[in-house]
């Protein structure tokens, strides 16, 4: 598994910029106009293994173009530009305490937290950081920029924001990081544009900074590969929630910090672990272990689940021989977000969150069989997995089997290959519909879509 991580870091970094749980909370939350900018961001910097903690401050200090067209683009940008309403932050707040450092303070805009300490005046604390954003039009562009007219300026320099407390009492608070202060937190001026717009950079170094960064890291990522996390929500990793197997927590956050943030290492320790390598079967020594009925994850067997809507389109695309290209790349992103975008919906919530129906109805069910992914996968082309199965000079049984192992990865039954082996006795079939056949009932069976 460490060589195959080695050898395909290019394929890593290509589907990490799409459905990695890095960025799926992340790019989930971008419009189709700009989505494609901050994939390219983030596929490129998976790709390069650039250390995680700066693509955090990148993500948030970033500034420029969102549009690729333009000569200040800028792919990082899009995240922030995402969360912004007319300039209003309290989305882009959230998003960042939650994807970045694990802290659901949502809750706390309008009031202190019900089932944990954090207060309503951390919420907003945070928000003053980013007080001096702004994203404006020009020539039908989005630019990102920070300016020295946001928040409300004291007589000794610092920047602050008011909020209205539930009394309705307002309030004015300064910039503090999860309700401690740094030493020095005012817009002091950038020696490189005279401009006193800092606050933002100051909370990107903060936040990638910080040891809750590695923390939500190893959860957010274990997580991805093993189905759950160490705590209930990895959105969510305040104090009040309990997490499972804290002291694994700690060495693995702790070796991420060592590494310098180093994604590739990260996903080799959790992939090369002993319960990423076990059977998903349930057995007399692990029926005790389900998670799915709310109870905490012991991690002694693999959790099956249903692949995610990207994950299937990645592997519908794979088997259908299609290539992927320079010039080409940003047709298959727009091909996808289509794709998708048949199976998620954009919830009208402060989060900006996204309902994904790819559950196993009937819609998804259609939208498999007949639609235009499915007929390319089940072609029998030169480059398609199908047509080169067919085109080999294997023998039938070895045929068959490579069916199964490309699509559900196990051999057929010995009923299975019975069943199969009497199609060929039949005359008025050609071997050839009968594969694509056996194919197409592969690829449309509840066994490939799941991961187990």
């Amino acid at each position: 598994m460490a060589t195959f991580i080695e050898q395909n870091s290019h394929n890593i970094g290509r589907r990490s910029g799409q459905t990695h749980s890095l960025a799926d909370k992340v790019v989930s939350v971008v419009t189709t106009q700009t989505g494609g900018g901050l994939q390219q961001y983030l596929r490129e910097s998976f790709t390069a293994n650039k250390p995680y903690d700066e693509m955090v401050f990148e993500l948030i200090s970033a500034k420029g173009a969102a549009e690729a067209e333009s000569e200040q683009f800028n792919g990082a940008v899009n995240f922030l530009l995402a969360s912004l309403t007319k300039n209003d932050t309290t989305l882009a707040t959230s998003r960042i305490s939650s994807v970045f450092l694990g802290q659901k303070l949502q809750c706390a805009q309008c009031h202190h937290h019900p089932t944990s300490d954090i207060a309503q005046d951390h919420f907003w604390e945070l928000d003053a950081f980013l007080s001096g954003i702004q994203a404006t039009k020009v020539n039908g562009q989005t630019i990102l920029t920070n300016v020295d007219s946001g928040g409300v300026k004291t007589a000794d320099g610092r920047v602050g924001v008011f909020f209205e407390r539930p009394n309705g009492v307002a309030q004015m608070v300064f910039p503090s990081f999860l309700g401690h202060p740094p030493s020095k937190l005012n817009a002091t001026s950038d020696s490189s544009t005279g401009d006193q717009t800092i606050l933002r950079e100051q909370l990107a170094q903060l936040t990638s900074e910080s040891p809750l960064l590695a923390r939500t890291l190893v959860n957010r990522l274990w997580s991805h590969f093993l189905g759950y996390g160490f705590t209930p929500s990895v959105d969510d990793m305040g104090p009040h929630l309990a997490v499972s197997h804290p002291q694994l927590l700690l060495i693995l956050s702790e070796q991420t910090e060592s590494s310098n943030y180093d994604l590739k290492s990260l996903m080799k320790w959790i992939v090369l672990s002993d319960p990423f390598a076990r059977s998903s079967k349930y057995s007399t020594s692990n029926d005790i272990d389900s998670p799915e009925l709310g109870d905490q994850p012991l991690f002694s067997r693999y959790y099956s689940r249903q692949l995610e809507p990207e994950e299937v389109y990645q592997s519908l695309l794979v088997l259908s021989g299609k290539k992927r290209s320079a010039t080409t790349i940003g047709q298959q992103q727009l091909a996808q977000r289509t794709w998708l975008g048949q199976f998620t919906k954009r919830m009208e919530t402060d989060d900006g969150d996204e309902t994904n129906s790819f559950d196993g109805d009937v819609h998804q069910s259609l939208v498999l069989m007949n639609g235009d992914l499915m007929k390319q996968a089940t072609s029998i082309t030169s480059t398609s997995v199908l047509g080169k199965i067919i085109n080999s000079p294997m023998p039938v049984n070895n045929k068959i089997d490579h069916l199964f192992l490309a699509s559900v990865a196990r051999y057929p039954s010995a009923n299975e290959k019975k069943l199969i082996l009497a199609l060929f006795a039949k005359p008025d079939i050609s071997p050839e519909q009968i594969f694509q056949d056996i194919w197409w009932a592969l690829l449309n069976s509840n066994e490939f879509i799941l991961d187990h």
